[in-house]
């Protein structure tokens, strides 16, 4: 059984221990434990800094993009793949060059034919 004045002899024993004592226990125990040693009580930002990053928690969360580049690297024996609306696409193309509505050649465009104006 515990005498009631023992906690108030611990109180004034550490309240008479002089400063550079407690000081440099405070260092001793921030080394044992693994803290940063702060006796002027500035502010670090230790409290982020010890937080864990977020970004791999984040890319875990969306799913992964699919896109047709990853997929064909991923199933090699599908081969090419065609859709039909790109089909109509490349038609439509080929239709408009034979009747002379297809986009100019490279360099041969209207910022072109202006340049050769002004000279």
């Amino acid at each position: 059984m515990k005498k009631a004045g023992a906690t108030s002899e611990r109180f004034l024993l550490m309240a008479g221990a002089p400063a550079k004592s407690l000081a440099a226990l405070q260092a001793l125990r921030c080394k044992v434990f693994g803290t940063t040693y702060n006796p002027t009580g500035v502010r670090t930002g230790a409290k982020y800094l010890r937080q864990s990053l977020v970004g791999a928690a984040m890319l875990k969360y969306y799913p992964p993009q699919l896109n047709l580049k990853s997929i064909r690297e991923a199933v090699p024996a599908m081969g090419r793949m065609t859709f039909p609306e790109e089909i109509q696409r490349l038609a439509d193309v080929e239709r408009k060059k034979m009747l002379g509505k297809g986009p100019p050649k490279k360099g041969e465009g209207r910022r072109a034919t202006m340049k050769g104006k002004k000279k």
